[in-house]
């Protein structure tokens, strides 16, 4: 793994999916936006929920649970009401990831925090087999699993099949 070389702290984005703590590098976080119900398109990519439209931008919103094998329940449609007759509010947010002008949104539960980790705290993980996961970094007593973003953008690229296998 090419994070874990050097000494250089590095600062991640830190946020949850289910009851784990996920993260990416900050430098490829262009910004993370409040859930949007995307745009159903036709495709083959089980992760790719839709797409939506960012200033413009058509922009491939994915959900990397199944992936990663978290339990979730389905997003409410648009204009569900909740018990109390309102209508349903959902938390989760949109983690716009961008490489080389190369732009996917993966859908989170909730962002937590920037976190500053020095390079001796990345560990590779060459047992998980999961394109997605490019290690684990040990930062006190957290495990926060660290994806790789040229594996989420290029989900973007339709290059999904390999990804997932």
């Amino acid at each position: 793994m090419s994070s874990a070389e050097g000494t250089i702290a590095r600062q991640l984005v830190v946020f949850v999916l289910g009851n784990e703590e996920y993260a990416l590098p900050i430098q490829t976080v262009q910004e993370v936006i409040r859930f949007q119900h995307p745009r159903a398109v036709s495709s083959s990519d089980p992760s790719l929920l839709g797409v939506i439209n960012l200033r413009g931008r058509i922009v491939p919103v994915h959900d990397v649970r199944p992936q990663l094998n978290i339990v979730h329940d389905p997003l409410p449609a648009p204009g569900t009401l909740d018990a109390d007759g309102e209508e349903a509010d959902d938390d989760e947010k949109i983690v716009l990831v961008n490489i080389d002008d190369r732009m996917a949104g993966v859908v989170v539960d909730d962002v937590s925090e920037v976190l500053n980790v020095e390079a001796k705290e990345f560990e590779d993980l060459p047992a998980s087999g999961n394109a997605v996961v490019d290690g684990v970094v040990k930062s006190g007593d957290r495990l926060i699993i660290l994806l790789d973003p040229h594996a989420l953008t290029s989900l973007a690229d339709g290059e999904a099949a390999a990804i997932a296998s």
